[in-house]
């Protein structure tokens, strides 16, 4: 069963079920309030009968007839229904009130037995068919005789009116049933409308693998509406991936392909035997380079996708300091004619993996001193910035020209082609140390000026 009938049978149920309570609850109080004024009714008839009864206008001995022309009259106005009879110690009527006529209240001997014990009885008694009255027994002393004074009421309005209460009832928790059913299925379906959306998307990426494809939700910012959102930047972060995904297959598979060309010609020239000893020497050193670039790309593209995997190697505390300064040392190997500096240099420690940090600090360098020209400065420096240790990679070289600056970390790009290529560069050092960073919680941002040099600066949590 489809979720939103679910919701809509639940709903609807459970307002039934409330309804019908409320209406019970209701019906009873009603019942009740009714019945009670009945029984001060009867007790204020009853009162003013004992009250009449028991003065001296009693004659002695008993006279039923004088009796009966002194009892307080009934109001059939503001009491209606209302009776009264007199029975003896016998069980015999003596006296009735004049609407009875020919009838006498129906007997309970229940309440005869309890009035003449002394005690004050009300019960309701069934005086045929489906008509009931509400009787009310207390005993009356007179002279030496001990009578029972019986007050009714008749039910009747009583019982009519909770029989049309309890269809009324019936007819309006059916009513509310059909309109909780019909207006819980719309709202339902109202409220559900963005998750079928979210439901028919996906199929349609599924299929199609479209996922340009949006959502598009513009309700209010429930759950449903955070689902909605949410969804939409989950597709919106999957084709990110998807484009970089394709971008990195393409991008490494045109690096790849350069070196696998020239290996390709070069082993096909050693198959000629006319190749002179300094030909056949030069072939195989150019296959050399080439089988020791794609070695390079190959394992940059091992370490960043395990760097992108999330994976974290164990973490220690890292000085920052002594990584500054082996790095120093490693670099001035490589720089030829430039010059490889120390700026500040705190002690400052940070939490994290040492060889990954390392990396990221000498694809750096690496970087600043491709770009460099002969005689330049690399500028290494470490400081404190509030809560952040920075290091800072400056040089004095070609700098990067702004269009070139927003894509500087994406794998594969190249400022200047050719000079990447012609100094074995794989595309990929700034887009590792990137990972790096925001991997360790920081941030990684540069500034250049074609022609005056650029700076490198990371922010690592202390």
């Amino acid at each position: 069963m489809p979720i939103r009938w679910r919701l809509t049978l639940w709903f609807t149920l459970i307002l039934c079920i409330i309804l019908i309570a409320s209406g019970t609850v209701f019906y009873f109080l009603l019942q009740g309030h009714l019945i009670k004024e009945i029984d001060d009714n009867l007790k204020v008839y009853s009162a003013r009968v004992h009250g009449t009864l028991h003065s001296d206008q009693v004659p002695q001995p008993l006279d039923f007839n004088v009796i009966h022309s002194s009892l307080p009259p009934i109001d059939e106005f503001a009491t209606p229904g209302m009776y009264l009879q007199i029975v003896d110690g016998s069980g015999n009527v003596v006296i009735k009130s004049e609407n009875l006529a020919d009838q006498e209240l129906p007997v309970d001997p229940s309440l005869l037995k309890r009035g003449f014990e002394g005690d004050v009885a009300i019960g309701t008694v069934t005086s045929g068919g489906s008509a009931s009255v509400r009787i009310m027994a207390s005993p009356l002393y007179l002279n030496d005789q001990t009578l029972l004074l019986e007050v009714a009421q008749s039910t009747e309005h009583v019982n009519s009116t909770m029989s049309d209460v309890k269809w009324s009832l019936m007819i309006a928790v059916l009513a509310a049933f059909v309109l909780a059913g019909v207006s819980g299925w719309v709202i339902v379906r109202r409220a559900l409308s963005p998750v079928e959306r979210v439901t028919r998307a996906a199929q349609n990426i599924e299929t199609g693998s479209d996922l340009s494809r949006r959502v598009g939700y513009r309700g209010p910012a429930d759950e449903v509406g955070r689902l909605a959102a949410t969804f939409d930047h989950m597709i919106e972060h999957l084709e990110r991936v998807f484009q970089s995904q394709r971008h990195f297959v393409a991008d490494a598979s045109h690096d790849l392909r350069g070196p696998l060309t020239a290996i390709q010609g070069n082993l096909d020239l050693l198959k000629f035997d006319d190749l002179s000893p300094e030909e056949r020497q030069e072939s195989l050193k150019a296959v050399e380079a080439e089988v020791w670039r794609m070695a390079s790309v190959v394992s940059d593209l091992a370490v960043l996708a395990e760097i992108e995997s999330g994976h974290l190697e164990q973490q220690e505390d890292v000085s920052l300091k002594k990584m500054l300064l082996d790095t120093r040392e490693w670099a001035g190997l490589l720089a030829g004619n430039r010059r490889v500096v120390i700026g500040r240099q705190d002690d400052l420690w940070t939490r994290g993996s040492a060889s990954r940090l390392e990396r990221m600090l000498r694809n750096l360098v690496d970087n600043a001193i491709k770009y460099t020209t002969e005689g330049g400065t690399i500028t290494l420096s470490l400081f404190r910035d509030g809560d952040w240790a920075c290091l800072e990679v400056a040089d004095t070289g070609i700098g990067i020209a702004p269009e070139h600056l927003p894509h500087i970390f994406d794998r594969f790009y190249r400022v200047d082609e050719s000079r990447t290529r012609g100094g074995g560069g794989s595309g990929l050092g700034l887009a590792i140390a990137k990972n790096i960073v925001e991997q360790h919680g920081g941030r990684i941002s540069v500034v250049s000026q074609p022609g005056k040099g650029s700076r490198f600066t990371v922010w690592l949590k202390l």
